[in-house]
């Protein structure tokens, strides 16, 4: 039986300033980079478990405005939400329905259409409790994660670029400890780096060592000097660094740490409230298909912030509205 959803935090205040774009109160998100001619895509779940959709019609551009995504029995209820690029510029969508059971569906082209839903239990995946995906480099495509609802991190990935996909490997992915939360993101060098969230809220973290390859196992935990954190998020950037990863502590509190050079070093933690921002409980972060990543976040009140970089691994803005 899945387990019961989680209660949205009710609003204490009123919201004086207009969420993101327009954005109704959302619960989840979710973004990814896509390719062709446009920029970002992000996805919300809304209070009522609707899945809804805005994306950049321009790399670093504006934005087409939120609408519905999907039809059908996935529309009934969503509870988590991912995306990807499968290495041949297409994204691939994968959510959970109020039954915990997995669906996706995928572009028909690098910035285009979108096919139907396939699911449930897409690939065979057993009850899922939360999810990641990433673009991989070398010879495959994409890889997604997922926590089984007894903490299990499971996987599996795609075997050629916009190819099918292998079984899911139901074993602790690579000997993990139980899970509560994950994460990844490429590192600017065609390698992908892991991080989870233990059942003590600790970071640990695993990277490939080669494009599409082999992974190190589990060093940590609290990984690079981490508090202790509820919500993660990661993502490739342009430029001459590697990935940023940001994390929610116990306070929603936000911090970050970023990758100096592509797979290199990581800077020491950047918090609480990195960048100014005010308290949170959901992140999301893509690229903008400019080399810019943009970030979002979800506040107290359900609406939805926003800050992007100026250029491709370089400063940010402030925090919008």
């Amino acid at each position: 039986m899945a387990k019961p959803r989680p209660t949205p935090r009710p609003n204490t205040t009123p919201i004086t300033d207009k969420s993101w774009q327009n954005a109704p109160p959302l619960v989840q998100i979710a973004a990814s980079q896509q390719g062709g001619t446009r920029g970002a895509q992000i996805w919300g779940v809304s209070e009522k478990y609707t899945l809804i959709t805005n994306f950049q019609e321009t790399p670093g551009g504006t934005w087409a405005g939120w609408s519905p995504m999907g039809s059908g029995p996935v529309q009934a209820g969503v509870q988590q939400v991912t995306a990807a690029q499968q290495n041949d510029g297409r994204v691939e969508l994968w959510v959970t329905d109020n039954e915990e059971q997995l669906w996706t569906m995928w572009q028909t082209s690098p910035g285009g259409n979108w096919s139907g839903w396939s699911g449930p239990n897409w690939n065979g995946a057993p009850l899922l409790e939360n999810l990641a995906a990433c673009q991989q480099g070398g010879a495959r495509g994409a890889q997604l994660w997922g926590i089984t609802d007894e903490d299990v991190l499971i996987t599996c990935f795609q075997v050629s670029p916009g190819g099918g996909w292998s079984a899911w490997d139901t074993s602790s992915f690579l000997g993990a400890p139980p899970a509560v939360a994950v994460t990844a993101a490429q590192q600017n060098n065609g390698c992908v780096q892991i991080w989870m969230l233990n059942q003590d809220q600790q970071l640990m973290s695993a990277s490939q060592t080669a494009p599409g390859g082999d992974w190190t196992g589990w060093p940590g935990p609290n990984w690079n000097g981490a508090p202790l954190l509820t919500e993660i998020a990661a993502c490739q950037q342009g430029g001459t660094r590697g990935a940023q990863l940001w994390g929610i502590d116990q306070n929603e509190a936000l911090w970050s740490t970023f990758q100096e050079t592509p797979g290199g070093p990581w800077s020491a933690w950047d918090g609480p409230n990195w960048l100014g921002a005010a308290l949170l409980l959901q992140i999301a972060a893509a690229q903008q298909n400019n080399g810019c990543v943009q970030l979002w976040g979800i506040d107290p009140n359900l609406a939805v912030k926003t800050t992007a970089q100026t250029s491709p691994g370089g400063g940010w803005t402030g925090w919008s509205p």
